[in-house]
């Protein structure tokens, strides 16, 4: 009797505990206008070595990125920065001819709450200014994913030297995912673009 019973509590702990959700790691390419279409397409913040990254939970994408006048320099007691929420619908209109990859990981009750409560407090407070030689998208995104335990957490200074655009998490990204099979879904840009490669 007291060996159905202790069964029962470890696959109820299970059920409660170990049941695993997903988010998702959203890049987008860096491109320039391609030869031939210099008038008909915009530039974009970045170039070929630009792009963006951000995370999304359930239906809620989330990015770090500037607000207000772009610093060169981050400024502690100034950050000209900000967490934004998109939603997934939004993210796809805007994003219909562009090249991204989305990244699907697979996490714990545990790790899924507590993205939410670090998306949730970054929201309403960037913790760090976005600047050219600081935390940019790409950092941030490490930043919250090392805290949830995907990536081995690290210094703010060797997340800016080290993840200094999307690219290089992208590819510490696509090889997490070739190690532990999350799938990846990928979609090519418009022709009138030269964008990015991997």
């Amino acid at each position: 009797m007291k060996i159905w019973v202790t069964c029962l509590l470890v696959l109820f702990g299970i059920g409660c505990f170990g049941q695993t959700k997903n988010i998702k790691v959203y890049f987008l390419y860096g491109s320039k206008p391609a030869k031939g279409y210099k008038g008909k397409e915009k530039k974009r913040f970045g170039g070929i070595n630009g792009g963006h990254v951000s995370i999304g939970v359930d239906k809620e994408i989330i990015g770090f990125g500037p607000k207000g006048k772009f610093h060169v320099f981050p400024k502690e007691k100034n950050r000209h920065s900000y967490f934004r929420t998109e939603s997934l619908a939004s993210f796809k209109k805007d994003t219909v001819g562009d090249k991204y990859a989305v990244i699907t990981i697979p996490v714990t009750n545990v790790q899924y709450n507590q993205i939410q409560d670090i998306h949730m407090a970054y929201c309403n407070e960037a913790p760090y200014d976005y600047a050219f030689t600081g935390m940019r998208c790409a950092a941030a995104s490490y930043d919250i994913l090392s805290q949830i335990g995907i990536f081995k957490p690290k210094s703010k200074s060797w997340m800016v030297n080290r993840i200094f655009y999307p690219r290089r998490l992208r590819k510490r990204m696509f090889k997490l995912a070739a190690e532990k099979g999350y799938k990846v879904e990928t979609q090519p840009g418009r022709k009138s673009r030269k964008w990015e490669k991997d």
